[in-house]
């Protein structure tokens, strides 16, 4: 509550309007009893249908037992090293932040060379790390960033529940058992959706953290609470991905009614400011749009404001290319809707989530960006495309005010019963599916591997230069000059600098999500042998070589082979 409190005898007697908002067709879903009402606004709503009620207890439960299991699934990655150079990237500016580096300087990114690196704000303007490095004084291992990821991605789920079940609760449904059977097929697709174990499973990332709060922020909006801006800050501080979703979530509320409007010419506003401020202040570079989505503007661009306009302009100009590239990645695409069951895109939350979010990803020139590795991309997506389904079954299920059970309100509500249950026989197919691949895929370092990898990670000092296999070398982010051995992802070979008198080499041959062939890594561990490099380990597949670089001599170039 807020302001004076309201007594039983204004909370039991409704609004005026609410009962004609509550049965009319909109797509709006807000509850009539929180609508802004002055100082005595109602701002927290109690489900009002004792079926839902219980579907948000068991939600509780369900989403509870799914944390542990993140957090011991998490657990179990970290001391296996199967965390990649994205885990690498944020562990690094993390540790960096937290012992008095308070601009810390990303080396992580091979895409930037020859300059090695730059400020972490630079990449993402992902400010949130600041407030984050300090778990550091809690638990001085960045396995720390992974709990906070699990904690987000669990409460995703639950915000996003309690806002399904909130849409479901503010219809009058046509029958009065209805309500519940729907709440609880969006429990079961949200639950057993793949794409969040996929998203856990593959290293730490902000785009988790920006959909939970970004959850939080949209359930305030349609409950007409003030403090969704509250919510929208926190979500900017997720970097400049994280502000596509707030336009996401204004062009949704635009749409969605009369209630929400206003608030979502807001949202996309301050949605758009961000992304323009990300590139006054030279920050956005870990997108690289000219690599990324050059290709559109069917001329090269640069980076920022600029490059975002070019592309703009080119999509508007030749609108047949991205057409063409979407009509090539429709399965990839189809995966993720499917995943939560389809219909959600047919309703606002959902359609805005898929055209500003999922539509982008999948334009990508890189297609890796939308395959299942990438979940974490479309999470996002995936959680609005839950919330979408329920705004559109309340839409279908809500009585016909002038005749409750009519013959047209009964064949909606049959109608959404039928979507429900299709939607989620298609979230458990893809879930048999794919939610096994997450390991199989994301989970490949034997407990064998993962010892020798600790001995190799004693063997290197903190303050020494690293240059680690990609798909190991997340657990050794807490060193400030760490570089990946990528050499797979560049036509004319890698080339690594060499700022230390000391150069320590971690490669993995066999083991790991490695970029990399094999081969490739052994024609390394070659070069470095002929360079003189001593070999320090050989174990289990785990091969760490100590270099001492003539003087003069800055980088090391590994050729293409």
């Amino acid at each position: 509550m807020t302001g004076t409190p309201s007594t039983p005898a204004q909370t039991a007697t409704p609004d005026p309007g609410e009962d004609e908002a509550a049965a009319s067709g909109d797509l709006d879903g807000a509850p009539p009893a929180t609508a802004d009402r002055g100082p005595g606004a109602v701002t927290r709503r109690r489900l009002a249908d004792p079926g839902l009620r219980w579907v948000w207890l068991a939600g509780a439960v369900l989403i509870g037992l799914q944390l542990v299991g993140l957090l011991v699934w998490s657990a179990h990655l970290w001391s296996r090293f199967d965390e990649t150079s994205d885990m690498g990237t944020f562990s690094q500016a993390w540790s960096q932040i937290a012992t008095g580096h308070l601009n810390p300087y990303e080396t992580t990114f091979p895409y930037n060379y020859p300059h090695y690196g730059y400020p972490f704000y630079q990449s993402h303007l992902e400010l949130l790390m600041w407030p984050l490095a300090l778990l550091y004084f809690v638990w001085p291992h960045a396995i720390d960033l992974l709990v906070v990821q699990d904690l987000a991605i669990a409460g995703a789920g639950l915000v996003g529940l309690r806002w399904a079940l909130e849409l479901l609760d503010a219809k009058r449904h046509t029958f009065s058992r209805l309500a519940w059977v729907l709440g609880a097929a969006v429990l079961a697709i949200i639950v057993l959706n793949p794409w969040t174990y996929w998203t856990a499973t593959y290293d730490f990332h902000f785009q988790p953290i920006a959909t939970f709060f970004v959850l939080l922020a949209g359930r305030d909006v349609w409950l007409g609470r003030r403090r969704a801006w509250i919510w929208v800050v926190c979500v900017l501080a997720c970097g400049d991905v994280a502000a596509t979703y707030v336009v996401a979530l204004g062009l949704a509320a635009i749409v969605s009614g009369p209630r929400t409007r206003w608030r979502g010419l807001w949202l996309v506003g301050v949605g758009v400011v961000w992304l323009a401020v990300v590139a006054a202040v030279h920050s956005g570079k870990g997108t690289s749009l000219d690599i990324s989505y050059g290709y559109l503007a069917h001329h090269p661009i640069g980076e920022g404001l600029g490059g975002l306009v070019a592309i703009g302009t080119g999509v508007l100009a030749h609108p047949s290319t991205p057409a063409h590239v979407l009509n090539q990645r429709r399965e990839e695409i189809y995966k993720y809707l499917a995943g939560v069951g389809s219909f959600g895109l047919f309703s606002g939350i959902g359609f805005f989530a898929v055209l500003a979010v999922l539509f982008p990803t999948a334009l990508n020139a890189s297609a890796t960006f939308i395959g299942a590795d990438a979940a974490f991309q479309s999470f996002f997506v995936v959680m609005f495309l839950a919330v979408g389904t329920a705004q559109l079954l309340a839409w279908l299920s809500q009585g016909d005010r002038h005749a409750h059970r009519s013959r047209w309100s009964t064949g909606l509500a049959v109608l959404a019963l039928a979507l429900a249950a299709v939607a989620l026989t298609q979230t458990i197919v893809e879930s048999v599916h794919w939610t096994p691949k997450a390991r199989q895929t994301l989970a490949t370092i034997p407990a064998s591997t993962a010892s020798a990898l600790s001995r190799a990670a004693a063997l290197v000092p903190d303050r020494a230069e690293a240059v680690v296999s990609d798909g190991v070398m997340g657990r050794f982010g807490d060193r400030r000059w760490l570089y990946p051995y990528i050499d797979a992802a560049f036509p004319d070979g890698q080339t690594v600098p060499l700022f230390g008198h000391d150069v320590y080499f971690v490669l993995v041959p066999g083991a790991g999500v490695e970029v990399a062939t094999p081969q490739q890594t052994q024609a390394a561990m070659a070069q470095l042998g002929a360079l003189g490099a001593r070999r320090l380990l050989s174990d289990d597949g785990v091969y760490v070589y100590l270099l001492h670089p003539k003087a003069g001599r800055r980088e090391l170039h590994f050729p293409a082979s």
